[in-house]
């Protein structure tokens, strides 16, 4: 079947899709109507469903069969939704293109995580992480989890993805300000979203758990760290309290959901590069997909507060 992105207006739409949102509204006459998001790994579209609302036996997160037409409201692509279902076991589904899954190889991402883990000389730092990833069931999660739930690397696989990129990114900085504790850099890389773990769901719609939203994914990866610390009596306070710090202050600001702001050399590395390929990641997104509509602008990017110059289409910025 034909993904979402590829309906016309005015197309009969009959397609596989994961189901975001659901809720009911009433009109002004006093009727009741369904308000909806459905999504593929190409696009999000919204939808609505004005009649026979009490046969949608759909709940957001499930995997549903749609059928109807795609018109336009307000200047974005809405389906007009006619019926409405959760597949079945004899639905011919591929999961492969609902559920968006990070384009690079999840196993050669592994082992460039654990050639980062291995070159740690600070043996302290060193055993701590691999009594992390002791655990093949822990390590099968954080290669599975998303790095976020829309804004960047919001795919299966996105977190490790990340994961490396920012230690890769701190690997080269380290070599640039030598100054900078080198293995505590990269231990806090290595670690720093570790909480998404818990936090995410993985599947098959991205959205938090009741930890990631009451506590956060930094709250959470900073108890997981201390829990292991805790297991290694000789660990030297002072580095774990350094440690500490760097996951806590990673994202900058507390504006930005940092429970303390970075207060040393490697702490403002990480940050940079955290944020360096967080945007990178959404900006790059932001641009393929509206790009591919012949536009030279993107929509406005409230994240952002500005909009994203496309150039012209098919060529590079």
């Amino acid at each position: 079947m034909k993904s979402l992105k590829e309906f016309l207006l005015g197309e009969q739409v009959t397609t596989f899709a994961i189901l975001q949102r659901k809720e009911r509204k009433q009109k002004k006459n006093g009727e009741f109507f369904l308000s909806l998001e459905v999504s593929d790994v190409c696009s999000h579209v919204a939808a609505v469903m004005w009649e026979n609302i009490d046969s949608a036996a759909v709940e957001v997160g499930q995997i549903i069969k749609v059928a109807g037409v795609l018109e336009e409201y307000q200047g974005q692509k809405q389906l007009r939704v006619e019926k409405i279902r959760v597949v079945r076991a004899d639905d011919a589904v591929d999961l492969t293109k609902l559920i968006p899954t990070t384009p690079k190889d999840r196993g050669m991402l592994w082992e460039q995580y654990q050639q980062f883990i291995n070159s740690l000389a600070q043996p302290h730092l060193l055993s701590l992480l691999r009594r992390i990833f002791a655990e093949a069931e822990f390590v099968q999660a954080f290669c599975d989890t998303p790095g976020g739930k829309k804004w960047h690397h919001a795919y299966l696989g996105g977190l490790l993805e990340h994961t490396v990129n920012v230690t890769t990114i701190c690997d080269r900085l380290a070599k640039i300000y030598p100054e900078a504790d080198r293995d505590l850099l990269i231990a806090a890389a290595l670690l720093h979203d570790l909480g998404k773990v818990e936090s995410y769901t993985r599947g098959p719609m991205f959205d938090f758990t009741d930890a990631g939203r009451l506590l956060g994914h930094i709250v959470i990866g900073s108890q997981l760290v201390a829990e292991k610390i805790s297991q290694f009596p000789e660990f030297p306070a002072e580095l774990a309290m350094r440690l500490q710090h760097l996951i806590l202050s990673h994202q900058g600001t507390l504006a930005q959901a940092s429970p303390v702001e970075p207060m040393t050399p490697e702490g403002f590395l990480l940050y940079y590069a955290d944020e360096i390929d967080s945007k990178l990641n959404a900006i790059l997104r932001i641009c393929e997909n509206d790009r591919s509509g012949g536009k030279r602008w993107s929509e406005y990017v409230n994240l952002l507060g500005r909009y994203l110059y496309l150039g012209n289409a098919g060529t590079k910025n």
